[in-house]
């Protein structure tokens, strides 16, 4: 009988007491790192301190070159809890940023570590002629849900078209416009990738190797067709990173079969 593999430990800084283990899970938690929840998929998990960490921010590099923010790299910090200081937004998703995050000091921009993994380009079934980039912008018009995108967003600057992060996954209806107000000519897939290849394996684009799909980050955003301005992305970032990441890589047709429509 061969010998039961030991599971893979880790230490890591931000729970200095105890190695963390390993282990893949169903339950949603909150990450003792970067302070925001996780799902379904691979996490460090201290049992004595019921202490959980997100798989990339057990291993994610303490700086980072990012398209987020080209001009300089970003450093991780690592920001006590409770302590008196003013409240930081992560500049991506509008969520508050606690504990460990990437910060450019000089220019004042903070982000989550998940935040840093989102892809750079996809492509949209409601705009397949060009690439979607994902950048802040003026406000402009969401073509999934149609109300406004006031800050980061998937955009093609030549045809201002514009989808919400929290929109990117929902299959369009049938009332949803392309960027020169024509009707899609029937039932188009959700949505489909055309990205260079990661830059070091499906880790450079930061999907964590025991991420699962099986888990739908569009849930909370399907309850609301309209969300509201300055909408926080909360819990859904985790699992809309690791699905976006895994259709990069995959080359996968969203919108089709089970890899979309699974809970």
């Amino acid at each position: 009988m061969a010998p039961v593999p030991k599971k893979k430990t880790i230490k890591h800084f931000t729970h200095p007491g105890h190695d963390l283990a390993e282990i893949s899970t169903n339950e949603e938690y909150l990450c003792g790192g970067c302070r925001t929840p996780g799902g379904v998929g691979t996490r460090y998990r201290c049992h004595h301190c019921d202490f959980n960490l997100h798989e990339y921010c057990g291993s994610c590099p303490s700086t980072l070159s990012s398209f987020m923010h080209p001009q300089h790299h970003l450093n991780i910090v690592v920001r006590t809890q409770g302590a008196r200081q003013n409240q930081r937004i992560c500049d991506l998703c509008g969520d508050s940023v606690e504990g460990l995050f990437y910060r450019c000091k000089l220019c004042d921009f903070d982000v989550h570590p998940l935040c840093t993994q989102l892809p750079q380009y996809v492509r949209h079934a409601l705009h397949p002629d060009h690439q979607l980039m994902l950048q802040p912008s003026v406000p402009g018009w969401c073509a999934v849900c149609k109300s406004v995108c006031s800050s980061w967003r998937y955009r093609c600057k030549t045809c201002s078209f514009d989808i919400h992060l929290e929109c990117i996954l929902l299959v369009p209806s049938n009332g949803a416009s392309t960027s020169r107000s024509v009707p899609p000519t029937g039932p188009p897939p959700h949505f489909y990738w055309a990205a260079p290849p990661p830059p070091h394996g499906a880790h450079g684009y930061g999907v964590p190797p025991g991420f699962s799909p099986q888990y739908n980050p569009v849930s909370e955003a399907q309850g609301s067709s309209k969300p509201s301005k300055g909408k926080k992305l909360g819990k859904m970032m985790y699992t809309l990173v690791g699905k976006l990441t895994i259709g990069v890589i995959a080359n996968v047709l969203f919108g089709v079969g089970d890899f979309s429509s699974s809970s």
